[in-house]
């Protein structure tokens, strides 16, 4: 088993959680309760996961499953947006002055967290509000400090890797997940997009896999992994 520090880069629920928040609930649309509109619901959230169907300029428009509909949604780059590419991993993709979001079950003698998914990114998520791990360094009465946290990577633990990209590396047909804020035409606004198959079990997170209502939603199985 490979054992790691992770030094102020243990980003597992705080990324997560922001990256895949739960999405507004739906209107049940009973007696009393306005219509429960798909196509208003879809403008409302602030993610969208799909396939690429089309890329003009900065708009790329992303194609949804819904229960047996399929929505479109359409995403606005930024120059601010961070795009990355998710790809299978290996523990050599394991590195100093990377950023790691591990996700696993701390070893109740040792207190390591004995890793079941490590996730590798090049650059701090923005969504990383969270960093769990040993307190040191404190500076000017708790003002600034360092945490540190140690891994050990199982040997059947799941590793991926990001590596960065570009707009002009959105293609028709490529799987992608962004995250951003609707605007008022409920456009989605970009900050964050994944190129590729999401490193975990979106169902886990309030997004099924296959999209809202879909027959292979909330299975929170692990992540089939991209060829």
């Amino acid at each position: 088993m490979k054992r790691i520090v992770v030094g102020l880069t243990l980003i597992a629920a705080g990324f997560l959680g922001g990256l895949l928040a739960q999405p507004p609930a739906p209107p049940s649309g009973g007696q009393g309760q306005p219509r429960f509109v798909p196509g208003d619901f879809m403008r409302r959230i602030p993610f969208a996961s799909g396939t690429v169907v089309s890329v003009q300029g900065n708009t790329v428009t992303v194609q949804m499953p819904f229960g047996d509909e399929v929505m479109t949604r359409q995403v606005t780059l930024t120059n601010q947006t961070q795009i990355q590419r998710s790809q299978p991993g290996t523990k050599a993709d394991i590195k100093a002055d990377a950023y790691a979001l591990v996700m696993g079950q701390p070893d109740p003698k040792s207190g390591w967290l004995r890793a079941t998914r490590v996730i590798v990114t090049p650059i701090l998520p923005r969504q990383a509000n969270t960093v769990i791990g040993r307190i040191y360094d404190v500076k000017s009465n708790g003002e600034q400090f360092g945490v540190n946290a140690f891994v050990t990577v199982n040997p059947n633990a799941q590793i991926y890797k990001m590596t960065l990209a570009k707009a002009n590396d959105l293609k028709q047909g490529e799987r992608i997940f962004v995250q951003g804020q609707p605007d008022e035409s409920g456009n989605l606004v970009a900050e964050t997009v994944v190129i590729g198959e999401m490193p975990i079990a979106i169902g886990g997170f309030g997004v099924p896999r296959g999209g809202f209502g879909g027959p292979r939603g909330g299975s929170g199985g692990p992540p089939r992994r991209s060829r």
